[in-house]
């Protein structure tokens, strides 16, 4: 009986052991967020509601005070907003009970951008950067019951225009004094809307004794067998203490705990731990993106006083610059595992941020994953994303190339400035290096090659350009490298993308941004050229218009023409169209109507970009990553997008997913020869077919070729060479197609077409398409076409009904059918008829 007794109190020890409970005494905080805002122009008593987070232009359309910003040429009209000086206040109620706490800290995520801040008419802080989180101990200043809050906020423009004048070396641009996301003064795909306002959330967070301010989960060596990591935090007492630091690993079985003895004020803590045969996180494409919850907690007496969730993904990435014959190596590596990155420059979704939401992110990041991308970088020109941006990275396996808020100028040297951007990127590093997706800190983007090659020095005299010169190599080549090497330890800094522009060769090292096509006009082939083939193309791309639903949706049907002041409005390059005119007489017929020059520059565009994917990869391990420009718009406009502004997919989008394929088989001529290469982003070998067929415009085959073959692992080959002569076998060029498929298991796993002739030398004829809609469900129609004879970049268009095709802008090949699905956003019921419209490139003529 005794043996039983005992047994049952050690079960019951155990059991407890095991399932602790801690009286919960964390952080407190208060959402000001939620309460009710309003704001006004400085010097006014007309206060209207107001929303927080928002922005003022957000505000004046929520109270009907302005029209849509983006609707025709609004935001000409709207320039005045920016110039003037606005305030927003709101009241909330404390309570003597949180008044108790040893600190009632006031927060700002994010002001916008120059704020005076009042607590019950108190000054209690000047805000001068956009980027930076803002927090002070506002215990002192509060009562209980109610208080005001008021911030006052003055407009860039003069800020920016004073900080020019009083600079004993004044700059090129405006813009680079403000720590403010340059797209917000324009650029040359976004409007320009200077904005202000309270732009992330503002809370009240009351604490006692002591609060977690950060865990940094370090990975300090990872393999297949062992990750060993740290748990670094940093933890504020208000007083001497005896308490316990808990790092619990979820799922992982893990749970470590080491006593510390705090200090008044700031405490660093360090707790080591192992994780045995991880489950390493993949990038999109190559395995699973798998995450671990760590948790920290501070225990004292019992009492939970703070805690911590940090999602971490076991990973070892770095960027590999090997010296070789060339020069040296420029890619990234994964868990030892070279990766070839595809993917896209990723701009702000919005020129307003708060009308951004959760979907809005979900939907960004789908379309990077639908289009076969592992990487996005993220501009320097806009703002460090929000942390949900970054949570749908790690995820889904999209590595994130993040550049420093920097872009397209030189910036000041003083102390001051330079100070101001060391807290910046101290916040945003400590807030975002946790994230398994990050791969790479880039410096800024463009400012050295605008330096070395745009005679940006001739702006100066020649002691003042030394001076700025400088200024540049403090920021760049010692400030932001000491956060990183501090705070980041290990993570990768590149100083300036790209290493080289356009006008020499790219290829001995770092990465280039090539616009040899679009800024110099120089045809598509200069992408296959082997001096413009670099070791990692992170910037390249050319413009087209949204879709005829798009362009309606901020347009009068009187404004739709190129030559309309409403068009060049939302066409932000100077000489855009001009440009898109250019290489579409090179390689198209002239449309014959508006609709159809919009149809055209979307197909014109999906060739252009499709080419140099195809030249980056084939080039593979030669050049390694290839990030076009851009992947989305933030207004409605002619842009480098491959998804418009209501998240449609441009002709472009279809390619590219095509081209990021993880096999692409790629014919290409080169010389006198058809070469066929076979890229695969695959572990392992498989075994396959190529099918070759040559074929006329009527789907009579010519010549069909079949060839056994080893698909290569994570590489590039030329699989097969045939002189033009014997494939062509004197057919006239104009009028045959070459069709090469890839079958494994029985099944084509990768397509491609090859033409002879430029699209507008094609001898195409009128194509008699057939088809059948069905419906498969509440919101899926399945649509299965046919034609006679070929019809090039098919484009289908629901007018009535709103959703995504799983394929469009296709070539149809005579004799075989083709089966789209489209699935609705809402049910196909509430559209009485679900009419396809159909066009094909001769369509256009």
């Amino acid at each position: 009986m005794k043996q039983i007794i005992f047994f049952a109190l050690s079960c019951m020890v155990i059991l407890n052991a095991c399932t602790v409970h801690y009286e919960n005494r964390v952080p407190q905080e208060i959402k000001l967020s939620d309460g009710d805002w309003f704001f006004a122009e400085k010097n006014s008593s007309d206060f209207l509601p107001a929303k927080v987070p928002g922005s003022v232009h957000m505000d004046l359309f929520t109270n009907q005070i302005i029209e849509e910003p983006y609707y025709r040429n609004n935001e000409k009209e709207l320039q005045w907003i920016g110039e003037r000086d606005w305030v927003y206040k709101t009241t909330f109620n404390v309570t003597e009970k949180l008044l108790r706490h040893d600190a009632v800290e006031l927060c700002f995520e994010g002001l916008d951008t120059y704020a005076e801040v009042y607590l019950n008419e108190n000054h209690i802080l000047s805000a001068d950067n956009y980027f930076r989180r803002w927090q002070l101990n506002a215990k002192e200043y509060l009562v209980p019951g109610e208080n005001s809050l008021q911030i006052t906020f003055q407009n860039a423009v003069q800020v920016n225009k004073d900080k020019r004048l009083a600079d004993s070396v004044p700059l090129f641009d405006d813009y680079a004094y403000s720590r403010k996301p340059a797209f917000h003064f324009g650029w040359d795909w976004g409007p320009v809307f200077i904005t202000a306002g309270v732009w992330r959330p503002v809370y009240l967070k009351a604490w006692s004794d002591a609060v977690i301010t950060d865990a940094h989960i370090i990975q300090k060596s990872v393999d297949k067998k062992l990750a060993e990591l740290s748990a670094s935090i940093s933890v504020e007492a208000s007083e001497l203490l005896e308490a316990a630091l808990i790092v619990e690993v979820e799922g992982a079985g893990i749970k470590e705990q080491i006593d510390v003895s705090l200090k008044k004020g700031l405490n660093q803590l360090a707790c080591d731990f192992q994780i045995e045969n991880p489950e390493l996180w993949w990038s999109n494409g190559l395995g699973e993106a798998n995450l671990y919850e760590v948790k920290t907690s501070l225990v004292c007496k019992s009492q939970l006083l703070d805690s911590k969730e940090t999602n971490v993904g076991i990973r070892d990435i770095k960027l590999v610059q090997n010296p070789d014959d060339l020069g040296s190596s420029f890619h990234f590596e994964l868990n030892g595992v070279p990766v070839f990155a595809k993917g896209a420059n990723y701009i702000p979704q919005e020129s307003f941020q708060s009308k951004v939401d959760s979907a809005d992110y979900r939907r960004v990041i789908q379309h990077a994953l639908d289009a076969n991308m592992n990487m996005i970088r993220v501009w320097g020109g806009g703002f460090y994303e929000e942390d949900y941006f970054y949570d749908l990275c790690d995820e889904h396996g999209i590595l994130v190339w993040q550049d420093f808020m920097f872009a397209c100028s030189m910036y000041p040297g003083e102390a001051d400035y330079l100070e101001n951007v060391k807290q910046e990127a101290i916040d945003n590093v400590k807030r975002l290096r946790n994230h398994a997706s990050l791969a790479l800190w880039c410096g800024n983007n463009e400012n050295y090659i605008g330096w070395r090659d745009w005679r940006w020095p001739s702006k100066f005299k020649k002691e003042d350009s030394a001076k700025v010169w400088n200024d540049y190599l403090l920021l760049f080549e010692e400030l932001l490298p000491e956060v990183i090497e501090e705070y980041d330890t290990g993570k990768d800094y590149w100083p300036s993308s790209p290493k080289y522009g356009w006008g020499y060769p790219v290829n001995s090292d770092g990465d280039s941004h090539l616009w040899a096509v679009w800024h110099a006009q120089d045809p598509f082939e200069v992408f296959l050229e082997k001096e413009n083939i670099p070791r990692f193309m992170s910037e390249y791309g050319f413009q087209s218009l949204p879709e005829m639903k798009t362009i309606e949706a901020f347009t009068l049907p009187e404004d739709r023409s190129i030559d309309t002041e409403v068009m060049k409005n939302h066409q932000k390059h100077r000489i855009g169209y001009p440009v898109i005119d250019t290489y579409l007489k090179r390689d198209y017929q002239w449309p014959k109507d508006f609709e159809s020059y919009v149809y055209v520059s979307q197909v014109l565009q999906a060739k252009g970009i499709k080419m140099a994917i195809e030249a980056h990869r084939r080039s593979m391990p030669f050049c390694m990553g290839t990030l076009y420009w851009q992947l989305n718009d933030c207004w409605p406009v002619a842009s480098w997008s491959s998804v418009d502004y209501y998240n449609r997919w441009k002709a472009l989008h279809y390619k590219v997913r095509d081209a990021y394929a993880p096999v692409l088989l790629s014919p290409v001529i080169e010389k006198d020869s058809v070469n066929i290469y076979l890229v695969s982003d695959r572990f392992k070998e498989e075994k396959g077919e190529l099918l070759i067929t040559l074929m006329d415009f009527k789907g009579e085959i010519i010549e069909e070729l079949r060839h056994k073959v080893t698909v290569p692992a994570n590489t590039s080959q030329r699989m097969l060479s045939m002189p033009l002569g014997s494939i062509l076998k004197g057919h006239q060029t104009s009028e045959v197609v070459l069709s090469a498929k890839l079958m494994e298991d029985g099944s084509a796993t990768a397509q491609n077409n090859l033409y002879f002739e430029a699209p507008k030398d094609l001898n195409l004829e009128k194509p008699e398409i057939s088809y059948t809609i069905e419906k498969l469900n509440d919101k899926t129609l399945q649509i299965t076409l046919g034609a006679k004879s070929l019809a090039k970049d098919v484009c289908l268009t629901f007018p009535e009904l709103e959703g995504s095709l799983s394929d469009n802008y296709f070539d149809l090949i005579p004799g075989e059918n083709r089966i789209i699905s489209f699935t609705c956003n809402e049910s196909v019921d509430k559209v009485k008829r679900q009419v396809v419209q159909i066009k094909s490139l001769i369509d256009s003529y």
